[in-house]
């Protein structure tokens, strides 16, 4: 029996027509693709093709190089090299995870620790989307393994030919050169710097930063090819050329720069191994830093500017470690950053003497022909304040020029009460009063006293900025009458807070008790101080060497400046002439009574800088200062200048040694060495004369 649900067979036909049909559709098919491909590649092959071209190929920047930066006569000081450096953007190495395992592949193939590798990219200085060096002059062989993992290994890594900072004289004028180092945030904000980008380069110190303006360069382009991952696959084409920048020719002679480097790092080794009873425990001078200018005073140009202690520029480049910045901003370390001919200021000590004389002179207190008494203690006032000479010993009189002579104290002193106590002007403005050397009693203050010597300061600029062309400068503090009020009123709330807190009948309650009520009045013993450059005066040691330049100019003092030129691709594009900065108002004819003085110490046997110069073959004008900053060490001064030109130069040449003790102890000492050591390099191409032997010895304690 048959089954009932059994199917009826398929005819032939049926068969044939489905194949049929089947074939058709099979064959259509084929024909719309291959319709589509012969549309895709040649109808609309070439948009396609340059489709996928711009999206394998990126325009990546080219950093220019800074200009060089070179001294007086063509040598470089700053230049620049191409190295192979490896640097992280931390925006772009993914979560937390794929960061950790960045850092280890990158300490691993670097031959770092990751803890030095997590201290670069975490640094605080620059923009967080500004690429962080890790690491410079890498080997090709790593440079090449990095490219070709960048986006699966090494995500946010890049590796790049960038030029750098070159210093051939190793850290040569640090402080005048400067660093360089990636723009910050902050800076990113500043008008000035609109047109930088994060990551980019700028000066952050000396002429690096004063002539950023001039050294900075053209970036260029270029066009490299890279796969989907972003990797770069090669280079293509250089669109646009960068252009370095522009070379800066300064005033400093790399020659006399690295031997007042010399002379004034040994001078101060030499204050620390000099014994004096003014000293530490053990008989020396802790002498923590210094620093030298010289100075060429008819053009204010600077030929040598050293602060001790330095630094090496060069641990800025590809970016400095926080420990190596940490090292350079800790008070143990001295500051070495810091440029203390310009950037700090010190009580200048004797070395002011030469204006205090000018304003005994100008304004009628004295004449060459006067003499005034120089005691070893000079009292005055009720209160019977006793000021004592440097010497303990009785000098007799003394005219102006011998008082600088022998630094005698007690003849400012007596001045500085005069020109405080009365007004003997003449009504011009100059010439000599014989009044001023009547008895003046000395008890009551005058309500308004009189600020002959802050008068004759200021008009020597040493209340105001000199003008030099280097960033972080500091003026001076001339106090007076305003300056002293004006300081009270700033730090009254502190002295009164004092006085509250001290212990009842100290004598600390007595002194703050003093100054919170009447901590604005400007004394007789004020004006006694500031005679002598003590008290609240200050200094910089390049507006001393400012000062001594006005003595040897005969009253004009130039803008002091350390850049001759800027040069570029075809030769000089600018050139700096000098500038009159001032001139003093003190006669010709004064200053040369002054002069003879300065003389006088360094020529006469009863000079205070005689034992150092005596066998000097030039005459050097100049003078010794020591100045107390309680509780630490003298500071050691000596400011001094040439007075006939040796082959045609004259120099100005300004010591500073903090806690070095007496300027004629260890400041002179270091002066004649750097004297010596300049004219040496002038006298090199005349044969007939005699080179000059200095030997670095300390003088004898006067002032």
């Amino acid at each position: 029996m048959q089954p009932t649900n059994a199917r009826p067979p398929v005819s032939r036909e049926s068969t044939a027509l489905r194949l049929t049909f089947l074939s058709a559709l099979v064959v259509s098919m084929f024909v719309l693709l291959v319709a589509r491909l012969w549309f895709l590649q040649v109808m609309t092959g070439e948009r396609y093709v340059a489709r996928a071209d711009s999206q394998s190929f990126r325009t990546v920047q080219v950093d220019a190089p800074r200009g060089d930066i070179l001294d007086r006569n063509g040598i470089p000081i700053v230049d620049n090299r191409y190295a192979q450096v490896v640097s992280v953007r931390p925006d772009r190495m993914g979560d937390d995870e794929t960061k950790a395992r960045t850092i280890a592949r990158l300490a691993q193939i670097l031959s770092m620790t990751e803890e030095q590798v997590i201290e670069r990219i975490e640094d605080p200085r620059v923009g967080p989307f500004a690429n962080r060096p890790i690491a410079i002059d890498v080997p090709t062989d790593v440079i090449l393994y990095i490219h070709q993992n960048s986006a699966s290994r090494f995500p946010g890594v890049i590796a790049e030919r960038i030029p750098l900072r070159e210093y051939p004289r190793g850290p040569l004028a640090a402080h005048v050169v400067g660093y360089t180092g990636q723009i910050s945030a902050e800076e990113l904000e500043e008008p000035e710097y609109a047109d930088y980008d994060s990551g980019d380069i700028i000066g952050w110190a000396g002429v690096e930063k004063t002539y950023e303006s001039w050294l900075r360069g053209t970036d260029g382009e270029r066009q490299v090819r890279v796969n989907a991952r972003g990797e770069i696959l090669e280079e293509v084409a250089e669109e646009a050329q960068a252009v370095a920048g522009n070379s800066v020719q300064l005033t400093i002679d790399a020659e006399a720069q690295a031997a007042v480097e010399v002379a004034l790092e040994e001078g101060i080794e030499l204050a620390r191994r000099t014994q004096d009873a003014e000293g530490r425990a053990d008989g020396t001078f802790e002498a923590p830093a210094g620093a030298a200018v010289v100075l060429e005073p008819e053009t204010g140009e600077v030929v040598a500017m050293a602060s001790y202690p330095t630094y090496d520029p060069e641990s800025f480049v590809g970016g400095i470690s926080s420990t190596e910045w940490d090292f350079l901003q800790d008070d143990e370390n001295h500051y070495p950053l810091i440029n203390r001919a310009i950037s700090a200021s010190y009580p200048p000590g004797s070395v002011y003497k030469p204006i205090s004389a000018a304003a005994a002179l100008t304004y009628g207190f004295a004449g060459h022909d006067s003499y005034i008494a120089c005691p070893a203690e000079y009292a005055f006032g009720d209160a019977g304040n006793v000021y004592r000479n440097w010497n303990p010993v009785d000098e007799g009189s003394l005219n102006l020029a011998e008082s600088l002579m022998r630094s005698c104290d007690t003849v400012y002193y007596a001045l500085a009460r005069r020109m405080f106590t009365e007004e003997v002007q003449s009504p011009e403005g100059q010439g000599y009063n014989e009044r001023a050397f009547e008895a003046i009693a000395s008890g009551a203050e005058p309500e308004i006293p009189f600020e002959y010597l802050s008068e004759m300061s200021r008009g020597w600029g040493l209340d105001q900025l000199t003008g030099i062309d280097l960033p972080g400068e500091r003026d001076g503090v001339v106090p007076g009458r305003e300056w002293r009020f004006d300081y009270w009123v700033n730090a009254r709330d502190n002295y009164c807070y004092q006085a509250e807190t001290a212990a009842p009948g100290s004598y600390a309650r007595e002194l703050y008790s003093e100054l919170c009520n009447e901590g604005f009045l400007w004394r007789g013993g004020d004006a006694v101080n500031m005679s002598i450059g003590q008290g609240d005066m200050q200094t910089t040691p390049l507006q001393v060497a400012n000062a001594f330049a006005a003595i040897a100019n005969r009253g004009v003092i130039m803008t002091p400046h350390v850049v001759r030129a800027i040069i570029g691709q075809n030769g000089p594009v600018e050139q700096f002439e000098p500038e009159p900065l001032m001139t003093i108002p003190v006669a010709a004819d004064d200053l040369d009574f002054i002069e003879q003085g300065l003389v006088m110490v360094t020529a006469d046997e009863d000079g205070t800088a005689f034992k150092v110069f005596n066998d000097f073959p030039f005459e050097i004008a100049g003078k010794t200062g020591t100045a107390e900053q309680k509780p630490k060490q003298p500071f050691a001064w000596f400011a001094a200048y040439n007075t006939e030109e040796v082959a045609g130069e004259r120099y100005v040449v300004v010591v500073m040694v903090e806690e070095g003790g007496s300027g004629s102890l260890i400041a002179a000492p270091i002066a004649e060495r750097i004297f010596g050591d300049l004219f040496n390099i002038l006298l090199r191409e005349s044969p007939e004369e005699d080179a000059i032997t200095v030997e670095l010895e300390a003088g004898e304690v006067t002032d």
